[in-house]
Parts: structure tokens; sequence; C-alpha cells
């Protein structure tokens, strides 16, 4: 299921369109009097494509009936179908029912490159370029601009402009069945809403955190690293340290399962940083104990696809209590 689909209620008679995903299992549905409802996915099932044919004239008397049709009016979609194991085809889909004009390129330094522009109809997707996946580190950003026609009497759409720049830690994260399509891509909703954030607030609230918790013996990653005139540029290197105490105040109160469900997930948002940060290396501090937190790394960093390789960490400072990774 996507956004802008068409779906069926199985216990009751309305049909409606998918238009956000909530938790708990939850789908909201645009039903006919246009309403949204919340229901849970088990209780929808999606209208078959066959079905606008064999039901076509019954469709042509229910759209000039007293009672308005809901149409998706969200539902625009950037994938990226793999071709084999290197190379991708790149798809805009349009699953509204509003016709889109658009304008696909790159962001090249201050200028821009277009790639391909046209007309999707509702409904429909088109092919607008290839990427390769050994070059990932290199692609350029890539930009989207759409202009929503729907004839006749409709709410007014703004024009849509769109800049995506893709990091390993998402972009290989986005797995899903693209419509249309109906094949496993790398999928990103174009006109989803995107909620504004303050960077500056971020970057202040990032830096008070490090201050209260970095350990004094570990220092903080610094934000960039330059190498004196004539000698080679140092990686910059991430440190993060697992030990509990580190992560939370209230250890005390947790279990064994517990502690290693924090420690792991501070493990898995430092390495997404490190990589969206363009680190070199993020050394672990995950302590000897009895080695279950220290396998759970390793078995993690070995089928990373940005870790080019992990070892221990220097002896004479870490003993044997810390794994350091290569990203790539």
């Amino acid at each position: 299921m996507n956004i802008g689909d068409r779906v069926r209620l199985l216990h009751y008679t309305q049909e409606g369109i998918i238009t956000n995903f909530l938790p708990d299992n939850l789908v909201e549905i645009e039903i006919e009097d246009g309403f949204k409802i919340p229901v849970l996915k088990q209780e929808v099932v999606l209208i078959a494509k066959e079905e606008k044919i064999v039901f076509r004239e019954r469709r042509k008397e229910e759209e000039v009936s007293a009672t308005p049709v809901v149409s998706a009016e969200t539902g625009f979609f950037l994938a990226f179908l793999p071709i084999n194991d290197k190379q991708l085809s790149v798809y805009l889909i349009n699953n509204t029912d509003i016709d889109i004009l658009f304008n696909f390129g790159e962001v090249r330094d201050t200028n821009y490159y277009g790639l391909a522009a046209g007309h999707l109809t509702k409904r429909s997707s088109q092919k607008v370029t290839e990427a390769n996946l050994d070059k990932f580190d290199k692609w350029s950003p890539l930009l989207v601009q759409a202009i929503f026609f729907k004839a006749g009497f409709t709410s007014l759409k703004e024009p849509l402009i769109r800049k995506f720049t893709f990091s390993a830690a998402t972009f290989f994260k986005s797995k899903g069945k693209a419509p249309l399509l109906d094949k496993e891509c790398h999928l990103f909703q174009i006109d989803q809403k995107i909620v504004s954030v303050n960077p500056e607030q971020i970057k202040e609230s990032i830096a008070e955190r490090q201050t209260a918790t970095a350990p004094a013996n570990v220092s903080a990653p610094a934000a960039k690293n330059i190498a004196p005139a004539g000698l080679p540029k140092q990686p910059r290197q991430m440190e993060i340290d697992l030990h509990i105490e580190q992560l939370t105040k209230d250890y005390g109160k947790m279990n064994a399962a517990q502690m290693l469900e924090l420690q792991l997930k501070a493990f898995e948002t430092a390495l997404d940083r490190a990589i969206l940060e363009a680190y070199d290396e993020i050394i672990f501090i995950h302590g000897v104990g009895n080695g279950t937190l220290r396998n759970e790394i390793h078995r993690q960093l070995s089928k990373h696809p940005n870790i080019a390789y992990y070892k221990d960490a220097r002896k004479e400072k870490f003993g044997y209590g810390a794994t350091q990774a290569k990203i790539k």
C-alpha cells in the first residue's frame, strides 16, 4: 500500500484514498464525503486495477451522481528501480488523480542541469534517467519541480519544488514497493509534507548533549581536521562510549536485555551520524564484558554497505574493549 492508493473497507461500504500512514498499524483513509478516518491496515483492501475496466460504465454513472467522488491529490514519488547490482533506473510516479507537469534535473554547484521534463497523466509513471551505485558518493542533488492540473473546480495546489540530497544512512533504508511499477525500489515521496526545522537549534541541542554526556577521557569529534602544512591530512574520527553508565543514569533499574537494546540503539545512531557527516572512521568503546555487545556490533558492521572494514581499536589505549570501523 502507498499514499494515493484506492482502497475499500472490508466491513463497510465505503471506498477511499490512503492519505497517511499512522502508528499502531493504522492508515488514514479519506472517504467519499471528505472525512479522513483511521483504519487498521488489515481492515482495508486495495481496489484492483482490472475493476476499473470491468465496471467502467457503472463508474461513469457514479461520477455524474450527486455523491462526490473522492480523488487522490497526494502520491507523487521518486523511485530508484534496480537494473542489476550496480545500475538503477530512476522513475517519477504519479499515483494521484491529478495531472502533473514536471521538470527534473541535477544541482551541480550553483548551476542546474536539466535531465527530463514532461507530462505525467494521473496514475502513470515515466523513466527520467539512470544512476550508478558505484558512484553513489558522487551523486549530485536531484531537483524536482511540479505544477498540478485537474479540469473543473478543485482546490488550488501550489507549484512544488523539492530537492533531494541523498546519504547512505537514509537511501539504503528506503526500500518499498513502488505504486504502479509494483516492484521493490528505493522509494521517496516527493509531495510529502515537510516539517520545517531550525538548523541552529539542532546544532545547539547537539552541542549541549555532547557537553553534558561526553566522558572526560573521550574527546568530542572535531568539526574539521586540518593538518599542518606539509603533513598528510589525518582521518576525521568519531568516538562513542557505549558503556551503559554513559548512556543513562537509570541503568540500575534495567535488566541485561534492556541495557543491550539501549546500547545497540546508541551504536546505530552514532554510525548513521558518522556516515551522514562524512567521517572517515568511528570507534565504538564497548568494553570487554561477556562479549555480547561486541559480537553484535561486529555482526552489524560486517554486513553494513558503508563499512569498508573494522578491527580492534588501539590496544594500548582501549585494551580489547573497542572496535574501530572504516567508513567507505
